[in-house]
Order: structure tokens, then sequence, then C-alpha cells
């Protein structure tokens, strides 16, 4: 018997539990519940006590095999009835409150593996996978997305299988090796020249702002819309982006240019130092449908990325002028130095570039 009739709310959406009579001084059971609707009625079903080792984790868990099924008429534990679509839901669902890339990852399995989503994931062969693969590139997506979205498939298979889902993966031989991530976006001085001259002459000059200091920090395309003036010190020549791509707060080291820019936007915002209201940053739409405007003007190459392609040029002139491979990691927040590394063989590669053009005019002397 409940000692009240009162459900708690959990954390998680139509599960709910009741506190159970106890003897006195003893912590007292919880009973689990969950509430869905079926046929256009609310249903309540018992799913467990605490003491039965159920978990609000648990009674969720029952509650998305219920609806799944309602939706669509299969059992979710059924082993021939376990889609792909349906184990990366489970893979995101499980992972959404500790991983930050998660939404990000699950959405590029959701859109490039379209067409395999209500296949059964033992059913998936190597021969889906090239599909998905030539697929992308005919779409003018690079290898290296690719390589990402594959890496997230496995992971979604790998947690099915830890999950008790299914006992073991598709067998898929894709041996295709994948070409190194090479920095392919690189300015000549003409090309920086008349970049920055369009920036300069821009008619959004809150935007042409920002692709500046994208210019002169190396920063990520979105980081300047997160900075907040309580996150920037002149004294230190610092700003903090909080909760950044590698999932903790990175710190950008500022030049004087970089510093002007942010000065000059003292006085014009409130809490963002890049606002398009009191207390509203500029948005993510805005900042790249002017960045597009921009390459326009400029007259890039198509295949040029117009605001992380500055992010490229940035770390391409740390290493031509000396920096070393940790100095570079640092300055522009790389997990990983292997990332780092394609600057440093990039400055190779303009040294030998160089001493060549050296030795060709020597040779008309």
């Amino acid at each position: 018997m409940s000692k009240n009739n009162f459900m708690h709310k959990t954390k998680y959406e139509g599960v709910y539990y009741k506190e159970l009579l106890s003897v006195i001084g003893q912590v007292p059971d919880l009973s689990y519940y969950v509430i869905y609707r079926s046929d256009g009625k609310q249903k309540k079903k018992s799913v467990g006590k605490k003491s039965q080792r159920m978990t609000a984790t648990k009674a969720n868990q029952i509650r998305n095999d219920i609806l799944y099924e309602i939706k669509y008429g299969i059992n979710s534990h059924t082993q021939k009835n376990l889609t792909l679509q349906y184990l990366t839901t489970k893979w995101h669902e499980d992972k959404k409150d500790t991983l930050k890339a998660v939404k990000e990852e699950y959405q590029r399995v959701i859109n490039h593996f379209s067409f395999l989503l209500t296949k059964n994931i033992e059913d998936i062969n190597t021969k889906d996978i090239e599909k998905v693969y030539s697929t992308m590139l005919e779409k003018g997506i690079t290898e290296q997305t690719f390589q990402k979205v594959y890496s997230m498939f496995k992971r979604v298979v790998n947690h099915a299988i830890a999950s008790d889902y299914i006992q073991s993966g598709p067998i898929i031989r894709f041996n295709r090796k994948i070409k190194n991530n090479k920095i392919t976006e690189t300015y000549s001085d003409e090309m920086i020249e008349d970049y920055l001259k369009v920036i300069d002459n821009y008619e959004d000059q809150i935007i042409a702002k920002i692709v500046k200091l994208i210019y002169t920090t190396g920063m990520r395309r979105a980081e300047p819309l997160k900075i907040k003036w309580k996150h920037y010190s002149f004294v230190n020549s610092t700003v903090k982006i909080v909760d950044a791509k590698s999932g903790h707060d990175e710190i950008y080291y500022l030049s004087n240019n970089a510093k002007s820019i942010i000065e000059s936007q003292k006085g014009l915002s409130k809490e963002y130092i890049f606002e398009q209201r009191p207390g509203v940053p500029i948005g993510k739409s805005r900042l790249s449908y002017h960045a597009v405007k921009m390459k326009l003007k400029a007259g890039l190459p198509d295949e040029y990325r117009p605001l992380h392609s500055l992010r490229h040029h940035f770390g391409t002139v740390l290493a031509r002028n000396g920096l070393n491979a940790f100095q570079i990691q640092k300055t522009m927040t790389h997990k990983d130095i292997k990332t780092t590394q394609r600057y440093i063989d990039l400055s190779n590669k303009d040294i030998i570039d160089d001493l060549n053009k050296i030795e060709q005019k020597q040779s008309k002397i």
C-alpha cells in the first residue's frame, strides 16, 4: 500500500514513482510507474520497485520501448526488428547527458544513413556502406566527414552490443583507405589581401568584426558568438570560450589587433561582446549568411569555407613564423597534436617550394 497517492516526477518524461509504507526508521521503498498514450487514451503501468532494482532510468527505457512498439507495431527487443534508427536513438538517449557532441553525431547518422534507418542492424553490409560513401562524395562531402559518420555508425553498433541488444555487429569489410586530412584552404598574400578589403568595407560591420576576430585569433567559426564580457581580460590578453568543442573551457590568447576589435564593442553590447539586441548574441545563421556573401565578393574558390579557412590560414601563419607544434596546439586549442601536425607539414612544404623557386632563379643566371 502506498504511503500516499501522490506520484512524484522523475527527470524523465512520463516516469513517476510513489513512496511505499515502511517500518518506522527504515527508508521507504519506491514503486515506479510509466504513463503514456495509446489509442487516444492515457495509460499507466507499474514497472517495478526500487527493492527489485528498478530505477528511473530503467523505467524510462521500458516506457521508450512501449512507445516504440505503439508507433511501429513491433517489439523493440525482438532481434529481427532492431533497426539502425532505433539503435541510434538508443545510443543518443544514453549518451546525451555525458557527451557534448552527441546531438551533432546523432544527426550525422540520421542524415547520411537515411536509406538504411529502417534496416535491421545485422542486415547492413559492405555494399550499404560503399553506397553511403559514394553518395556522400557525389554530394561534395569530404572523405573526412564520411570517416566521422562511419566511426559514429560503429559506435552505435558497439553500444548495441554492450547494451545486450545484439550479440554481434554486422560483418562489414570496408577497407578503403581514407586520405589524410590535409590543409587545402591556403591563402596567397593576394587572396588574403582581397578578402580583408571586402571585410573592412562590408556593410554589416558587426559581422565584419567577428570575421576579423576569427582571422586574428584562429577561433572556430561560432566561438566569437559565445564570448561574454566577463570572459574577456584586457590585462591578460585572453578570452575564455565556455564549453568549447573539446567539452571544457578553452583560453584564446589575443594579439593587440584582436583586443582592439573587442574593445571597439565597448558600449555597444551588454552581456555578450557581439549582440543583435541586449543580452542576445549574434546568431550563427546571420554570421554564416554574411560570411558566404563576403567569400563571393572576395572571389574565393568554391571549395573554400569562408570562416574555417581563416582558422586554417591562422594556423599556417603560426607554423611559417616558427612556432612549434605544442605552441600551435595551445594557441589553436587543438585536442589532438595530430591535428596540429598538419600545419607543420604544410609549413615544411612551403620551405621546399621556396627552395625550388630559388633554384629555378639560380639556373637562369
